[in-house]
């Protein structure tokens, strides 16, 4: 039997070639003709020349119009009332689409018309299921009537209205058609219309999108990444990949679409939670299939890599940092690659960084450059929770991240060292930081510590200027990576006594760099700071003498206080809290003095007209900001905080604690 796809393409059904809505006039024309019943051919499975896409014949004129006489084929062949009644239907609106009222009414006509059109398709696909031609007019109407339903885009007030009147399932029915092309145009519509540039209000969106899952299309959707052929660059033989592109990229641009979709739907907490969520099962914590595809998908081998590879990447990452259910499931469950058998999310991520170690992705090769970014920034997500820190630890991340920065590229090194500041954060098991310094990671960071790059003022890049550069690395990862160290190695162990050691070697040389970086950090804050009083004060004289503006007054200083506090944080004032932590955490392991570096760390910061009380004041204050504004009881949740909120409480309330713990070693 004759591909009923391949015949869609070749007249007009591609999504590379989209028809407008000027045409359903001659589609209409054109889906009547083939209603008779009888054979126009020897072999009705094949579409032959003379069958032009204008839906005119080589017998014929092009401008002459086919037959409908009384008597002829439209009202001669056999047609019954329900297939008059459909045809008058579409005839009766094709003409009203551009100058009809958008109201509740006409979503209403729009549902109706499309569900009959479904129905007429699926009836004559049953009946003529071995001849093609015969209701391959039928699916090109339902095609542009599909496409028309874009409109919709341009009145998003009228979502709630579109979800109440069972409009979600007609894309359900859409979805499961059997042609991929009407598949591929019915996913791109519905990716326009959940799309953010609709401009639709929140509330509209939160009801399509709800709409959606409750409909099941969220399933629908994952079902077809598997179904819709996405695999340029994946085949071996390149005369076969050119002579199946024409038919295959619209397949591709079909599961691209979706993984759009997808991406629509991490834009509020309460959907993208439902992207790794079992519908079926109440919305209980289950594999909806999506993260076994994308899994899958990046795992592929391609060069070059593909835009679908990247975007499948990119998408990983979008929802691993929004959903802290995702994460959890990312690590937790174990996906089977035949190839490689059982796998977990951060194990597949581990696996395609460990082809880069020694070398950065080309870059002539954009595409893989970026999924190369979105793979460490996927595994830099899950590795701030304690769950990604396990498994980090089970898969031997810690050694892998450590030949990035020993031998990588500058864009993996880079990333390597972000990730082991995140990885060995607040929550860090101890082990972590053992196995860290067990694998030789201190020569690695005060390598990195003390090279030149962070000696000269000049040089001496703030911290948001390192956060918009891909390939130098970081200074305030690396003293993250210092202060984690001291936080989280068990006291007296062998590794807290290397990391001591490492400050008093070579007549205390790292103590003097840190020393030496406080100063240049502390003058750029005092710079900072004037700024930011001269902005204080010229805001102040400006307080209004009524009352009634006095509240708004006031709302307005609390968000400049905030963006005022940011600036700080960027300029300077975080590597500074880093950097007196790692003083204190000195101070504390030095209390006797027996080592020498709390004399030296006194007679530094004298040089510089700083004092230890300098210290304590910036840790202080440091302690302040980072104590959760809202209190908690043993019952937890007194706010409606979500279960993700609230370990963020207790991470902030713990390293309260430990502040304030150092600040008396001052």
């Amino acid at each position: 039997m004759t591909d009923v796809n391949s015949i869609f393409n070749k007249s007009g059904g591609s999504a590379t070639k989209k028809r407008g809505l000027d045409d359903l006039s001659n589609l209409v024309k054109r889906y009547k003709s083939d209603l008779d019943d009888e054979p126009t051919s020897e072999d009705p499975s094949v579409v032959h020349d003379d069958f032009k896409r204008d839906g005119s014949s080589t017998n014929l004129p092009p401008d002459e119009p086919l037959e409908d006489d009384e008597g002829g084929r439209f009202f001669g062949g056999g047609l019954t009332e329900e297939q008059r009644e459909v045809l008058d239907y579409v005839e009766k609106y094709e003409d009203q689409v551009e100058d009809e009222k958008h109201d509740a009414g006409w979503v209403r006509r729009q549902i109706t018309k499309l569900n009959r059109l479904i129905q007429r398709n699926a009836q004559l696909r049953a009946k003529f299921y071995d001849k093609p031609q015969k209701f391959l007019e039928s699916e090109e109407v339902l095609d542009t009537a599909v496409k028309s339903l874009s409109v919709l885009t341009e009145h998003s007030k009228l979502y709630p209205t579109f979800v109440e009147n069972d409009g979600l399932k007609i894309f359900g029915d859409l979805f499961a058609h059997e042609n991929s092309d009407i598949v591929v145009d019915a996913v791109q519509v519905f990716e326009e219309l959940t799309d953010e540039d609709t401009k639709a209000e929140d509330v509209d969106m939160k009801v399509l999108l709800n709409g959606a899952i409750d409909a099941g299309l969220l399933g629908a959707l994952i079902t077809n990444l598997g179904r819709l052929d996405n695999s340029k660059g994946v085949r071996g033989s390149e005369e076969k990949q050119a002579d199946e592109d024409e038919t295959e990229e619209p397949e591709r641009a079909g599961v691209f679409q979706i993984l759009n979709v997808v991406e629509n739907f991490s834009a509020f907490q309460d959907t993208v939670d439902m992207l790794f969520i079992d519908n079926t099962s109440k919305r209980r914590v289950g594999d909806t299939g999506l993260l076994p595809w994308l899994l899958q998908r990046v795992l592929v081998k391609e060069k070059p890599v593909s835009q679908n590879m990247q975007y499948a990447a990119e998408v990983l990452s979008i929802i691993l940092q929004k959903s802290k259910i995702s994460r959890v499931h990312f690590c937790q469950q174990e996906y089977t690659n035949k190839d490689l058998g059982e796998l977990s999310g951060v194990d597949v991520l581990l696996r395609i960084l460990a082809g880069y170690r020694h070398f950065d992705p080309p870059i002539e090769e954009p595409e893989e450059t970026e999924m190369f970014e979105n793979v460490f920034d996927s595994l830099a997500i899950v590795v701030q929770d304690l769950v990604g820190k396990d498994k980090l630890l089970e898969y031997e991340g810690i050694d892998l991240l450590l030949l990035f920065v020993k031998n990588g590229g500058k864009h993996g090194k880079a990333r390597a060292v972000k990730v082991l500041d995140y990885a060995l954060s607040s929550g860090s098991s101890s082990q972590l930081a053992t196995d860290f310094v067990n694998n030789n990671g201190l020569p690695v960071t005060f390598k990195l510590f003390m090279s030149s790059r962070f000696a000269d003022a000049k040089n001496h890049r703030s911290a948001a200027r390192e956060k918009n550069s891909t390939t130098h690395i970081s200074l305030d990862a690396v003293l993250g990576i210092i202060a984690s160290l001291f936080r989280s190695l068990p006291d007296s162990s062998p590794q807290k006594v290397k990391l001591l050691a490492r400050f008093v070697e070579k007549n205390f040389e790292k103590l003097d760099r840190l020393l030496l970086i406080r100063d240049f950090t502390a003058e750029r804050i005092d710079r900072v700071n004037v700024i930011i009083d001269g902005e204080r004060a010229t805001f102040m004289k400006t307080r209004p003498n009524q009352k009634e503006d006095i509240e708004d007054w006031e709302a307005e200083l609390e968000a400049r206080e905030a963006e005022w506090y940011i600036r700080r944080l960027e300029d300077g004032l975080f590597r500074l809290q880093l950097i007196d932590t790692v003083v204190a955490w000195l101070v504390a392991e030095d209390d006797e003095g027996d080592l020498g570096i709390k004399d030296n760390i006194v007679k530094k910061l004298a040089e510089t007209k700083a004092t230890l009380e300098d210290v304590k004041n910036t840790l202080e204050v440091y302690r302040q900001d980072i104590l959760p504004k809202t209190p908690t009881t043993e019952k937890g949740n007194v706010d409606g905080a979500t279960e993700e909120e609230l370990e963020q409480r207790q991470e902030a309330a713990d390293l309260a604690e430990m502040l304030a713990v150092l600040i008396e070693f001052l």
